[in-house]
């Protein structure tokens, strides 16, 4: 993925605002609004610089619920939001079929009679809260919207309304062009993926308290 850096950001962002240098307060302002910008851009499309494939393996659990077969999704370091599950790796094997689940309570359930003890997960990445500091490569594709809403939020704070509302619409129109731009990528290159007929999941899930 390509990305730019941290620093050439705020030289960017510094440049729109007409300053040569951030004051102290000011750059954690910065920090803090990149990062809460950047949280509600992740979801708003299925980025395909965000996509991420990774085996996991299938096990029981009984706390906080009981399933013969899961995967436990809330607290994982690499795949934030599930798109597609596979028996097999996608990318390399066409043999790969999609699988039926459902996500309940932070956890990835399989049928309690599947026989899979591991599955590839297709979904998005987890998004970083730290750029700025710990993280320092910013997503390109997601640049010009984040530097105009990062725009907005400073002349927000700073009590220029007018042009804070100017600065939110060219934002949204600079992601909405991202938006479309990802649906087009995915018509163009739309592929067909096997599927196992439709089924009944067999386990009762038992929330414990």
């Amino acid at each position: 993925m390509r990305t730019v850096s941290y620093s050439d950001f705020k030289s960017r962002f510094t440049s729109a605002i007409g300053v040569d240098s951030l004051l102290a307060v000011e750059e954690t302002a910065l920090k803090n609004s990149l990062n809460d910008r950047v949280k509600g851009a992740w979801t708003r499309a299925r980025w395909p610089e965000l996509m991420s494939l990774k085996e996991k393996t299938v096990a029981a659990v009984s706390s906080p619920i009981a399933a013969d077969k899961a995967v436990q999704i809330d607290n994982d370091s690499d795949i934030m939001d599930v798109f597609a599950v596979f028996d097999k790796n996608p990318l390399s094997d066409r043999t790969a079929f999609k699988l039926e689940y459902q996500l309940i309570n932070g956890y990835l359930i399989l049928p309690a009679d599947s026989k899979h003890t591991s599955i590839f997960v297709l979904g998005n990445q987890v998004t970083p809260s730290d750029y700025g500091t710990g993280t320092t490569a910013i997503p390109r594709f997601l640049e010009r919207y984040l530097l105009l809403a990062c725009v907005a939020s400073f002349y927000k704070e700073d009590g220029q309304l007018e042009k804070s509302i100017q600065q939110e619409a060219l934002a949204e129109e600079a992601l909405l062009l991202e938006m479309d731009r990802v649906e087009r990528l995915e018509a163009q290159n739309k592929i067909t993926i096997n599927t196992y007929p439709s089924y009944s999941f067999g386990v009762n899930i038992l929330t414990t308290v």
